[in-house]
């Protein structure tokens, strides 16, 4: 795996993590990675797909590792939501141009509702998209959300630690899991990827209040319009553990392939019992790799 990076819009540097040690590749695979962590932790599902042909790239995001403002994790400046879907695309522009092969967008978590707002902007592009540990996040709780970022982004400001929306959402997510022993063990059953999550100083934290706004902000302007020019023939699997607390054990995610669906989109669906949010990480991960790795493999064998 390499390092590199690439200049933003705005001039900001974007880490660029990068598997491209692969013979007569077939197409490029561009992940963008969850809250709260960094590309890093794909290492070894970037090699699984280097073995099938793909060249892999990640950026990290705004507020994350390479991408938080004077190195402090959870750190953003300005619509750091926005930001984001800019730096994917530099990336996006980067490898079609590279090495003139399709891409496909794996999105997971926060990742995967950035991926569902680029593809409403940029499916053309593309020649298909994963959504892991997804959902539909539009609703009351979002706009819940984005009155208290507000407040607080008024009374504090933006730069403090988002500390009680990390509370309402994520402490609430590890509720039934406590008997696991681990703060994360949402994540996965896996009590050893869990372990390392948690031992990473590049993961876990608490981002600032103005990336949680700006966060908010954006997810409600998805499913509008803009949506309804995703091209309809447009390859998309959306992939979930029965047990996500991030989509209300898979309520949300089947009502996002409910909302492509009446788009016109067939998606592939699949939802893997006992598993938590980070399929990648479950103790099933072998199976969701193999998933994964087949509808890519699909998508490219139509080229």
């Amino acid at each position: 795996m390499k390092q590199l990076t690439l200049k933003a819009f705005d001039d900001t540097e974007i880490g660029i993590d990068l598997w491209d040690e692969v013979e007569n590749p077939i197409g490029v695979i561009q992940i963008a990675h969850g809250m709260a962590e960094h590309p890093d932790r794909y290492d070894d599902f970037a090699k699984y797909l280097n073995a099938k042909g793909y060249i892999v790239a990640a950026d990290d995001h705004r507020g994350h590792r390479r991408g938080a403002i004077n190195g402090e994790n959870g750190m953003t400046y300005g619509d750091s939501w926005n930001q984001t879907l800019e730096d994917m695309n530099t990336l996006l522009d980067y490898l079609k141009e590279t090495y003139k092969l399709e891409v496909v967008l794996v999105g997971h978590s926060y990742g995967s509702f950035l991926s569902q707002r680029f593809i409403e902007l940029h499916s053309d592009k593309l020649a298909g998209c994963i959504l892991s540990g997804t959902a539909y996040m539009k609703g009351i709780l979002i706009r819940m959300g984005k009155m208290i970022a507000s407040l607080q982004a008024l009374f504090l400001g933006e730069e403090k630690k988002g500390k009680l929306i990390d509370k309402l959402s994520f402490g609430a997510y590890n509720k039934p899991f406590v008997e696991q022993g681990q703060q994360f063990a949402w994540l996965s059953r896996d009590k050893e990827q869990v372990a390392k999550y948690e031992a990473d100083e590049n993961c876990g934290y608490v981002l600032c209040i103005g990336y949680y706004l700006s966060f908010f902000r954006g997810v409600l302007k998805t499913y509008g319009k803009d949506a309804e020019t995703i091209r309809k023939d447009f390859p998309l699997m959306i992939a979930v553990g029965s047990d996500d607390p991030v989509s209300n054990k898979a309520a949300l995610a089947t009502k996002l392939n409910d909302f492509y669906l009446g788009l016109g989109l067939k998606p592939e669906y699949k939802v893997y019992p006992g598993a938590r949010h980070e399929i990648l990480n479950e103790t099933n991960n072998a199976e969701v790799y193999d998933d994964f790795g087949k509808f890519i493999d699909t998508i490219f064998a139509e080229k």
